[in-house]
């Protein structure tokens, strides 16, 4: 029996969460949006959105949460149904392609200028197009960077004992050889220190795509790419054997009750509580480490871009509009009013324990002091800025797959590096497996059609010069 998909509802009835929702029947923008949002993006600062929101557009807007783990099932239930459950709702950008059938093309609403799309970052401007329609905007923007131990990389007795056992200088690792080093290097479990920190529970599928994407790179092939042109799997190879070996080779320099099975917020508290020495991780890890209130280590934070040729942007978040929605103008009104810059910034400006929101607009990144307040006057905000705009500015980005189907082709990822992780298969058996179930998936969704949207989606990779 096939295995049941690790985020919920099968893929066939892909879709993830609402944001904005309306009692009114009509079309026009007047009445009550109703916004939904995962329990991660729901911050304090959104109750002091909705009566500015009225005050500026007339509109009432009603956010409501629910958990993360709810937000495919429950949302892609109630866009296959004939009363949306929210009029705009946020999901995963690499879920547009299983939501996108539900969802209402942005420009068939409102203009891009509307929503200052311009100033979006390129990557992301490119993550939320089903069928060449644009059909989300982001609003959480993750990356993969590099957060480091300062107080640790700068001390002149770790580097002159990292020198002498390795050969070269400590500095952040560019490369995989120099991150496992430096992770090997800083693992001392007898004062409670170790080395690096990778989710191996639930989030399996960035960290393994880290490891396959830079593999790839460096050995000078389209890094990245899991299918062939007629969607046949392309990972039960010397690369996604490769890096599953990595990726367990990683796991000897984690706490060894956790290693094989880190949740990631286990792994984000451990790093706040002075554990870890860095983290190749979303850029939500340097946030909360620089933050005074919840990190011991806030002064000693520092960011660089991640190891490897390519910068990684898994998941993230971005807002649509549910096609069932009854009041898709005020639905596009109250997401124009959230990506208005100002708001946008306060949004992520807030703190970690606030607010899980990452920068997506290069304005952010250009006012750094503004985005991140409370780090301003450690320099810390100036550095993550410089790190996010080179990362982003990369011209090797991999952005991930947004086909249908996406939601099982994760899960097979998940379910069975998680199994090699553990011991229980071989890497070559993990990915077998994988390549046996993508087959799968791509019959019940009907190869034609998948062959179709994969091209289209990887031409449009190609075409800004990524993938290659």
């Amino acid at each position: 029996m096939r295995r049941g998909s690790i985020f919920g509802a099968v893929a066939t009835l892909g879709t993830f969460t609402g944001l904005l929702k309306t009692a009114s029947a009509q079309s026009s923008a007047a009445g009550t949006v109703k916004v939904g949002l995962d329990s991660g993006a729901f911050t304090p600062i959104l109750k002091t959105f909705a009566p500015e929101f009225k005050a500026a557009t007339g509109l009432t807007v009603e956010f409501e949460s629910y958990p993360l783990g709810n937000m495919y099932d429950q949302n892609l239930l109630s866009l296959r149904q004939g009363n949306a459950r929210f009029d705009a709702f946020d999901f995963w950008q690499n879920f547009a392609g299983d939501f996108g059938p539900y969802l209402t093309p942005l420009e068939d609403v409102g203009s891009l200028e509307t929503l200052n799309f311009s100033d979006v970052a390129k990557p992301f401007q490119l993550l939320n197009y089903y069928q060449n329609k644009l059909v989300g905007i982001t609003i959480d923007g993750d990356l993969f960077v590099d957060t480091y131990r300062s107080d640790l990389f700068d001390n002149a007795d770790e580097k002159a004992a990292f020198k002498a056992k390795y050969g070269y200088d400590l500095a952040p690792a560019k490369t995989y050889k120099q991150y496992r080093d430096i992770a090997e290097f800083f693992t001392r479990p007898a004062k409670n220190l170790y080395g690096a920190v990778e989710v191996t529970s639930f989030f399996v599928y960035a960290f393994f795509m880290n490891h396959f994407v830079q593999i790839g790179a460096e050995k000078g092939v389209n890094y990245g790419e899991i299918f062939d042109a007629n969607m046949k799997p392309n990972i039960a190879n010397p690369i996604g054997e490769e890096a599953i070996r990595r990726y367990i080779e990683m796991t000897a320099f984690m706490p060894k009750d956790l290693a094989k099975a880190m949740p990631w917020d286990v792994g984000r508290q451990l790093y706040f509580a002075g554990h870890i020495a860095q983290a190749n991780w979303w850029t939500d890890m340097a946030k909360g480490a620089s933050d005074p209130a919840i990190s011991k280590v806030a002064d000693d934070i520092r960011c660089a871009q991640s190891w490897g040729e390519v910068t990684m942007l898994p998941y993230g978040r971005a807002l649509g509009i549910a096609a069932n929605s009854r009041n898709k103008k005020g639905a596009f009104t109250a997401i124009a009013w959230l990506q208005q810059s100002a708001n946008a910034t306060r949004w992520v400006a807030e703190t970690f324990a606030q607010s899980l929101m990452d920068p997506w607009r290069i304005s952010m990144f250009e006012s750094p002091k503004a985005t991140f307040p409370l780090q301003s006057a450690s320099g810390f905000a100036d550095n993550f800025a410089q790190t996010g705009l080179a990362a982003l500015h990369n011209p090797k980005i991999y952005l991930d797959i947004s086909i249908p189907g996406t939601n099982q082709y994760m899960s097979s990822i998940i379910q069975h590096v998680q199994a090699a992780i553990n011991g229980q298969v071989s890497p070559m058996q993990a990915l077998q497996a994988i390549s046996s179930e993508f087959d799968e998936t791509t019959e019940t969704y009907g190869r034609d059609l998948q062959i179709a949207h994969y091209a289209e989606y990887r031409a449009r990779m190609v075409k800004n010069g990524y993938w290659t």
